[in-house]
């Protein structure tokens, strides 16, 4: 029997008497992601501003609409430019593979690759070095850490578009 994968989506409940009665907007994900009668642990989550969290993207995209010429070549897609600044920022999970030659660490970096298209691969004679942006979904980040990385990033793709994170929040208002 082949288990289906599902995504797990953060609920919203309210409490009545001893029970946690999920808002009416999160019945079906609650119906999905919970059986009856099985054991789930709870966990807090912070509540995050969406509107910056949107506002956030549009500023990166805005970042990459006006990259230099030095950096508008080495990114293929948003996505990868905020990945890349993730990581330059120290927010990503780093695997060390030391292969036997360095045509191996070669093979595994393509391999790498295919399986994770916006992480940093480096290769360092027989070593290959993999670098994954760490993700920032509301599940995987609180409220202050996010926030904390946005600074970071904004920071980081500004100075590739020769501006100011003001700058970029000011240009993606008008383009919103």
């Amino acid at each position: 029997m082949k288990k289906k994968m599902l995504r797990v989506r953060p609920i919203a409940f309210i409490r009545v008497d001893n029970h946690l009665v999920p808002l009416p907007r999160f019945q079906r994900a609650f119906d999905e992601q919970y059986a009856i009668n099985e054991e789930y642990a709870l966990i807090k989550s912070e509540d995050r501003n969406m509107t910056r969290h949107r506002g956030y993207f549009a500023q990166i995209k805005e970042a990459f609409n006006n990259l230099t010429e030095e950096y508008a070549n080495g990114y293929p897609s948003v996505d990868h430019l905020r990945a890349d600044a993730l990581i330059m920022a120290g927010y990503y999970t780093e695997a060390r593979y030391v292969m036997d030659s360095r045509d191996e660490a070669k093979h595994l970096g393509v391999m790498l690759r295919r399986l994770s298209p916006l992480a940093v691969i480096r290769i360092k004679g027989n070593v290959v070095l993999h670098f994954e942006a760490k993700s920032q979904s509301v599940s995987s980040m609180g409220r202050e850490e996010f926030e904390t990385s946005c600074r970071k990033v904004l920071h980081i793709v500004a100075s590739m578009a020769r501006t100011t994170p003001a700058e970029l929040k000011k240009n993606a208002g008008r383009a919103a």
